[in-house]
């Protein structure tokens, strides 16, 4: 088992990986299909718990009892993809990272055993996160620990990777009295 620092990586030995997103508060833990260029195809390579599997990733609740995850099977990940990023927030509307620390493992899907750990440092003002990321490189899976911030949460991360964000509608005016 390794422990990971920021923008450390490891090869998978593993072609199903899970990545779980524990904390002492409850988070909310989503995968995002990347292409080259760093965006999504669609909105349908943005993994979460409204929309819980996409072509070779999978999101799975831990039901509060245990942490969300995130399970990528590289061999069924489409060609054209090359990045899955895993993101967690907390789910407390305004709760930012400030004394939470995340901690992602990495496990062998099938097995269970851990591959890697990482808990993201100095955290404070952020309300979401890039945790960790599965990508390939030169024919071979790795994993890379982020740790990336983000104050405007997973809205911000959404649309800085290409997924349509819908705002909620302001709330019509009060009639005149």
């Amino acid at each position: 088992m390794t422990a990971m620092t920021p923008g450390s990586n490891i090869p998978l030995a593993a072609a199903r990986v899970a990545v779980d997103v524990a904390a002492p508060v409850r988070l909310d833990v989503s995968g995002l299909l990347l292409t080259a260029d760093g965006k999504v195809r669609s909105d349908d390579d943005f993994i979460f718990y409204n929309q819980p599997s996409g072509p070779g990733v999978t999101y799975r609740s831990g039901g509060g009892a245990a942490p969300d995850a995130i399970t990528v099977d590289t061999a069924a990940v489409p060609p054209g993809i090359e990045k899955i990023v895993v993101t967690a927030s907390p789910d407390a509307a305004g709760q930012t990272f400030q004394g939470i620390e995340p901690t992602a493992t990495i496990r062998d899907a099938d097995s269970g055993s851990v591959l890697a750990t990482f808990t993201p440092p100095r955290l404070g003002a952020e309300t979401a996160l890039v945790v960790v990321e599965i990508y390939l490189r030169n024919g071979q899976w790795k994993a890379r620990a982020v740790g990336q911030g983000y104050a405007d949460g997973l809205a911000g991360i959404a649309t800085d990777f290409g997924v349509t964000v819908e705002e909620p509608a302001p709330a019509p005016a009060a009639p005149p009295q």
